[in-house]
């Protein structure tokens, strides 16, 4: 009986252990060149806050970007460049809401422009 127990205290506490870093990937598969702004949050909103800083960077047809998170916290990212047949202002990004990739809990995300 003592062989049955001592595994299942371990797998029990293997399974409450705190969730470990989580990991996003985007991948551009579509667009020729795209223009993308992440950040890294803990809050439940994508709401850049005093002291938080957007990433942005350029991902190229077939380009791919891994970010990387702590644990506890979720990315929140944007294509800041228009679609292919949008007409906007010379000079002017169409500036789409945020998306949010929930890595909270550990999870690894693939997510597509």
């Amino acid at each position: 009986m003592r062989r049955l127990l001592i595994p299942a205290a371990l797998l029990t506490l293997v399974s409450c252990a705190a969730p470990g870093s989580g990991r996003v990937t985007l991948s551009n598969f579509v667009y020729d060149r795209a223009r993308v702004e992440t950040f890294v949050t803990s809050f439940p909103d994508c709401e850049l806050r005093v002291g938080m800083t957007a990433t942005s960077f350029e991902l190229p047809l077939n380009g791919t970007r891994v970010i990387d998170t702590p644990a506890g916290s979720d990315v929140c990212w944007r294509r800041i460049e228009p679609p292919f047949a949008e007409a906007t202002p010379p000079g002017v990004p169409l500036t789409p809401p945020w998306n949010r990739a929930f890595t909270t809990s550990g999870r690894i995300v693939d997510a597509r422009l």
